[in-house]
């Protein structure tokens, strides 16, 4: 049975290997020319397909990482080449796929630290605990089991959001039901239609669902510590060495970078960036 699983695994990997490739960073320097092939997880204002173009903070990102490999005299072309809309099939590929840049708002932790490697931090986030607008008010999780009484929740599978989630269970209000959806857009739509349902999300989601006019509200409660996102990629890759060139912190210091976030995330969103 253990070689069974572990010949499924092996296949598993090397089907996402055929299915994305691209340059290694060391052709690209040497050549002075190459391509930096990048598989998304779409996400409103972070990175998404529109009427066939591309938009999103991260897109700006990689475009003035474009700019800034150019000013070193090496000429670097983005494809991308693919979008995996489920969350933890997208962190699945991530790390089997050598020389690919995975790109969305993927939280960085000491535990995917140990499967992937990761560029320099690109934006800060806070977690958001999310209600229907119609959900009482919470000032703070000692009174959750009270308030939210009757309610269950729903989170992203693979994500960060399932250990505050099941933290919050244990901590606060063990009788707690959890599900799990693919994706953050899937449970505020869910969340829309079933006022007993919340959520925990980022704050990138959380933004995008009051631009979209979607009827949730972001409970004023503090959901774990402060975080930072960051593109990832497989351990084998080498493109993490000029992107810790490029994405330091005197950048996201950057009049630039905060027009890319407003762009993107609007004003509000400045106000937690680190």
């Amino acid at each position: 049975m253990k070689k069974l699983i572990f010949l499924f695994l092996v296949v598993s990997n090397l089907a996402y290997a055929q299915k994305y490739s691209g340059d290694s960073w060391a052709t690209v320097n040497n050549k002075g020319n190459g391509t930096l092939s990048v598989v998304y997880y779409p996400s409103a204002g972070i990175i998404e397909e529109e009427n066939g173009k591309m938009k999103g903070l991260c897109v700006d990102i990689l475009n003035e990482f474009v700019a800034f490999a150019q000013s070193k005299g090496k000429k670097i072309s983005v494809q991308y080449v693919g979008a995996e809309p489920v969350f933890s099939e997208f962190l699945k590929a991530c790390q089997s796929t050598p020389n690919v840049l995975f790109v969305s708002n993927i939280t960085v932790t000491e535990e995917r630290k140990k499967l992937l490697k990761f560029t320099p931090a690109c934006l800060s986030n806070e977690e958001t605990l999310i209600t229907h607008k119609d959900a009482p008010a919470i000032d703070k999780l000692q009174n959750i089991s009270t308030a939210l009484n009757g309610y269950s929740a729903k989170v992203i599978t693979g994500s960060v959001h399932v250990k505050y989630m099941e933290q919050l269970k244990t901590e606060n209000m063990p009788s707690l039901a959890i599900s799990y959806g693919t994706s953050g857009p899937e449970i505020l739509k869910e969340i829309s239609s079933n006022p007993k349902l919340f959520t925990i999300l980022d704050f990138t989601e959380y933004v995008d669902a009051t631009r979209s006019h979607i009827p949730v509200k972001k409970q004023n409660v503090k959901i774990g510590a402060a975080q930072e996102f960051a593109f990832g990629m497989a351990k084998q890759t080498d493109w993490d060495k000029i992107w810790a060139e490029f994405l330091t912190p005197e950048f996201r210091k950057s009049e630039k970078y905060r027009k890319i976030v407003a762009k993107n995330l609007g004003q509000v969103y400045l106000s937690i960036l680190k």
